[in-house]
């Protein structure tokens, strides 16, 4: 949690909030705070269900919405989703740290709600929003109803949440005989689903063909998507063969079964319907509720253990961990829905605008007796042919684009897949001819099997679209060298660049960009000569300016 830690070090600024300033709200205001959408999502909803019973409402992004409200609303709605580990989206950490400050007067007279949307196979399930709403209650202001957090299938949750809301506001209740109380019509409008031709997948990685990185190529000319660098895609998976045949055999069932009201076979709701390569505390739940398995709910009631356990395993470790006999219409409603998978573009508009690119790296692994794969990775990489169609969204990442003057410095940091946005970057800065500006600091493992693009990346080099190309490999010598690392070498340098501007991107795994951030405190520590208290708030204000931005996983 880098980002509440860096928060929780540092002596707050004197406040600027004016708790006498009157704003004339109407009777809600809805905020969100989110990185992939779906808060976004359910927060437009929530005021088109408002609209539609002629209720006034607002609707914000927590990144513009002005804190000296908070002493006038009459009803704060707020949708909040969480960023990995129990981070708070980039666009909603201004808010909270305002919320947190010593100064900041109590809300007593403000009323609220929270939804919660998060991923139950991470630790920190709904983290933000958990701390978004004590943060709340902590200053006295009230919540209309208890806090309604959302596992990833969390339409049904917050359908329910909606409707709530519509019932305090109106004053009546779904229970009422009263026919003058007409239920609101609610239902999610989500964004088309569109379908894309793969036109080609390149082999990136040497010898490692297990767990092989590819690029790529999708045909954006039929849907002509005016896509951005830094944006990402969320494509529907397929799970893999091999599991579906495991969890058919150990259950014991038909695959060619048919449910009521189902034309699939359970082999093909299995295969193309269901979450099966990950794992969430509420199939642990509702499975246990089922079976009535006394050891699963030993595990249930050890936090810590459950953890670990829904981190490592997937619903095939679940049946056979906790064997139990369970019928197959019983089973398939304990499985969540099968989820999209985020993938950053790995090409810039500007240069391919009739093609999406990606760069995908094959998630396959042996731990004990079993053999694990990635359901999105195996799929895009192996299991679809030349010509096939993906089903997938276009996901905007407004805070990781670039920046809108091309002569700003950009400074991109990542390690394995995460070079895929910044070749997009590079792409855009090469087609308006945006040289010397660039500098690309990269790792992986080894040099000779995982150094991705790296012919393009030398020419890039080459031909000064990129000023400074820096690369480690952390397994090709005995100590291993990681991108923060190059980050303290480059210290003198890196620090001129800060100074003059630049604008700094990290993209890859999280705990990555917990090393980079410590480390960026550490060399403006070291160079302007100030305390690390000091450059932690620095490191703060960066990201909450939007100098430094974070594509995170």
């Amino acid at each position: 949690m880098g980002f509440l830690s860096s928060i929780f070090k540092r002596t707050p600024k004197p406040l600027q909030i004016n708790p006498d300033k009157f704003y004339d709200c109407p009777p809600a205001t809805i905020v969100y705070g989110t990185k992939t959408g779906n808060a976004q999502m359910v927060a437009q909803q929530l005021q088109k269900t408002l609209k539609q019973n002629n209720i006034e409402s607002d609707c914000f992004n927590l990144s513009k919405y002005d804190t000296n409200r908070l002493f006038s609303e009459k009803l704060l709605l707020i949708v909040m989703s969480t960023d990995g580990e129990g981070e708070l989206p980039p666009n909603s950490r201004k808010f909270y740290r305002t919320l947190t400050h010593a100064d900041f007067p109590e809300l007593t007279n403000l009323k609220y709600s929270v939804l919660a949307l998060g991923d139950s196979s991470y630790e920190f399930f709904c983290g933000a929003g958990k701390l978004i709403d004590e943060q709340l209650n902590t200053k006295g202001a009230q919540s209309i109803m208890p806090r309604i957090d959302c596992d990833v299938d969390f339409k049904d949750d917050a359908l329910k949440w909606i409707e709530n809301v519509y019932y305090h506001i109106t004053n009546t209740n779904k229970e009422s005989n009263n026919k003058e109380v007409t239920p609101p019509a609610i239902e999610f409008n989500e964004p088309e689903l569109l379908q894309a031709t793969l036109t080609k997948r390149k082999i990136l990685t040497k010898g490692r063909h297990e767990k092989a990185t590819y690029h790529i190529v999708l045909d954006n000319s039929v849907n002509k998507i005016e896509y951005q660098s830094g944006d990402c895609i969320e494509i529907f998976p397929e799970n893999p063969d091999q599991l579906v045949t495991q969890l058919i055999a150990t259950l014991q069932i038909d695959p060619n079964l048919h449910l009521a009201h189902n034309d699939k076979t359970i082999e093909q709701q299995l295969k193309y319907d269901y979450e099966l390569t990950k794992l969430n505390r509420k199939v642990v739940r509702k499975y246990q509720s089922i079976t009535a398995s006394k050891d699963l709910q030993a595990l249930i009631d050890n936090h810590e253990e459950l953890n670990h356990y829904v981190a490592d395993k997937d619903v095939l470790d679940l049946v056979k961990d906790y064997p139990a006999s369970i019928s197959a219409e019983s089973f398939i409603k304990i499985l969540s829905p099968l989820q999209s998978r985020y993938y950053s573009i790995a090409s810039g508009y500007k240069a391919y605008r009739d093609e999406i690119h990606l760069t995908i790296k094959t998630i396959r692994f042996e731990a004990g007796e079993r053999q694990y794969e990635g359901a999105a990775s195996t799929y895009i990489n192996e299991g679809l042919q030349k010509g096939s169609t993906v089903k997938f969204r276009l996901t905007p990442s407004p805070t990781f684009h670039l920046p809108d003057n091309d002569k700003t410095p950009v400074i991109m940091i990542g390690v394995g897949t995460g070079i895929a946005p910044y070749l997009g970057f590079l792409q855009d800065r090469k087609a308006s001819d945006t040289k010397g500006n660039n500098w690309l600091i990269w790792g992986d493992k080894k040099q000779l099997e995982d150094f991705l693009y790296e012919s393009e990346l030398i020419e890039y080099e080459q031909l000064g679209y990129l000023k400074h190309l820096d690369v480690c490999f952390s397994r090709d010598q005995q100590e291993k060298i990681y991108v923060q690392h190059l980050l303290t070498n480059k210290a003198a340098e890196l620090y001129d660049w800060i100074k003059a501007g630049a604008h700094i991107y990290l993209c890859g795994h999280t705990h990555m960009g917990h090393d980079v951030r410590n480390t960026l405190s550490d060399i403006i520590m070291t160079q302007k000569g100030i305390s690390k208290e000091k450059a932690n708030n620095e490191i703060v204000q960066m990201q909450e300016s939007g100098i430094i931005h974070e594509d995170l996983y």
